[in-house]
């Protein structure tokens, strides 16, 4: 019987080998499975808890911070707040000027001397100063910031930063990156995919790949309203809003969240976890606003807060 039962077995295995051989895929390689589609990790230093840059308090009182950290070779937008021993500085202008540091604890090497002008917030004795600055090599460098009180006296603050080969974030001159971030058809509530109490339907309508594929202009704002509280951020999602009440219909308006559960935080930033659009754009700060043109190219990009007045003339450029 046994020796029945292995004639048996033998003759099942010699059927099946003769079938594979026989089957019209016979031969051909396997055809790899799909392969997944790979997961955007958190940086090591998440950009929302990476501490600003901030310059030595001035025997005149004055302190310089950094809005625009991420600056590399070539033109920049420089932003930076002043304050000051009674509160922010708020003087229409003021001079900057910049020093490369090639060795540590020189006295540096002077750059050019350009005017910063002062931008003030929709709301509070707030306002960024911004201005337009070359850096022609990557490394340490620094400003001399000199600004005219209302007595006529000048009053200087010192700022140091380093100024890198490239950018972080999506470049003027670049494509924008075709994120699939999630809009009103996908959450139940608004408070799923923005932190702040002003719930504008019509911000979370598309994707950014889908606005940005649409052959009209887009205003892209990365912020989080509820936990953006620092020195240099502003109420942006407000200012987009505006934007779109002026410009309906002529271009897409989108707020992505810095946060990808809002509903989940509660108060409580231990709980948050990025965006993954945020690192897709490769964003090293907590606000952000891109103006992107009909081809789906960056216009112009905005670190820190920018005012109305700011986005729109950039907006109208490529209307």
């Amino acid at each position: 019987m046994a020796m029945r039962r292995s004639h048996l077995s033998t003759l099942a295995v010699l059927l099946l080998l003769l079938a594979v051989a026989c089957s019209p895929d016979a031969g051909k390689p396997a055809t790899p499975a799909p392969a997944a589609k790979a997961a955007v990790t958190e940086p090591a230093v998440r950009p929302d808890r990476a501490p600003l840059v901030e310059g030595p308090v001035s025997p005149d009182g004055l302190k310089a911070i950094l809005g625009t950290g991420d600056l590399a070779v070539g033109r920049n937008r420089v932003g930076f707040v002043l304050t000051s021993r009674n509160g922010f500085v708020t003087e229409p202008a003021a001079t900057v000027s910049s020093r490369y540091y090639a060795i540590s604890g020189s006295e540096g090497d002077p750059g050019e001397s350009v005017e910063a002008t002062y931008h003030p917030w929709p709301y509070g004795n707030r306002g960024l100063y911004a201005v337009w600055m070359e850096f022609d090599q990557a490394g340490s460098w620094g400003v001399d910031v000199a600004v005219a009180g209302p007595d006529g006296q000048v009053r200087t603050a010192q700022l140091f930063f380093e100024v890198a080969a490239s950018l972080s974030a999506p470049a003027v001159g670049t494509p924008a990156i075709k994120s699939v971030t999630r809009t009103v058809n996908d959450v139940e509530t608004l408070a799923q995919l923005t932190t702040g109490s002003m719930h504008d339907e019509e911000l979370y309508q598309t994707t950014i790949a889908e606005a940005v594929s649409s052959g009209r202009p887009t205003v892209i704002v990365f912020a989080s309203p509820a936990f953006c509280a620092n020195a240099v951020c502003g109420p942006q999602v407000e200012v987009l809003q505006q934007l779109k009440d002026k410009y309906k219909g002529v271009a897409n308006f989108i707020h992505v969240d810095f946060y990808d559960n809002p509903d989940e935080i509660q108060g409580d930033l231990s709980r948050s976890r990025l965006s993954p659009s945020v690192m897709e754009w490769g964003l090293p700060s907590i606000e952000w606003s891109f103006v992107i043109d009909a081809r789906g190219v960056v216009s112009a990009r905005f670190e820190a807060f920018a005012t109305f007045e700011e986005v729109e003339e950039e907006l109208r450029r490529v209307l």
